[in-house]
């Protein structure tokens, strides 16, 4: 690196070489993805999207998913929304995140499969709002490179209004 008389640095050929090299990790790399999202059903689009590569992630009682929860990704978005005052932003307007569709995608080690954990929102809709399963499924496929045999599971925790509150830790 060299600085100019304005103290300003510079990176050499082969500094910028392991810069970018560096950043390449950052792209997707195609492998399938574990995590969690929130659903906007009207858009029929994710948001708040925390992933990892489903082979690097870590097994806890069989299952496999990223180490974030719901709770602490929306409280941490909630905090920077105020801060910057983005009354646009959702993080800023919605205290609750259970008042979100939402859902967590696992890998299960046994089967080697693909699980899409989601509440009764999928089959019952939300607001008079129904989801397009077929499409919601090409949405999460997409956007975790997911195969096409995963399945989606409903299960409470992940119903309107329910979350870690309601749940014995």
């Amino acid at each position: 690196m060299t600085k100019d008389n304005k103290g300003i640095n510079y990176t050499n050929g082969d500094e910028h070489d392991d810069i970018i090299g560096a950043m390449a990790g950052f792209l997707d790399n195609g492998r399938p993805k574990v995590g969690i999202f929130w659903y906007d059903i009207i858009e029929n689009s994710l948001f708040g999207i925390e992933k990892t590569d489903a082979d690097k992630a870590i097994f806890v009682n069989g299952n496999a998913t990223v180490g974030k929860l719901h709770k602490t990704y929306w409280q941490k978005q909630h905090h920077r929304a105020v801060q910057k005052n983005d009354v646009n932003s959702i993080f800023y307007n919605e205290h609750n995140y259970t008042m979100i569709p939402r859902g967590r995608i696992f890998l299960n080690k046994n089967d080697e499969k693909f699980y899409v954990y989601v509440g009764h929102w999928l089959t019952e809709g939300l607001n008079g709002h129904i989801v397009d399963v077929t499409k919601l499924r090409e949405v999460i496929a997409d956007e975790f490179n997911l195969p096409d045999d995963f399945e989606f599971v409903i299960d409470y925790h992940w119903d309107i209004g329910h979350g870690w509150s309601e749940e014995l830790l």
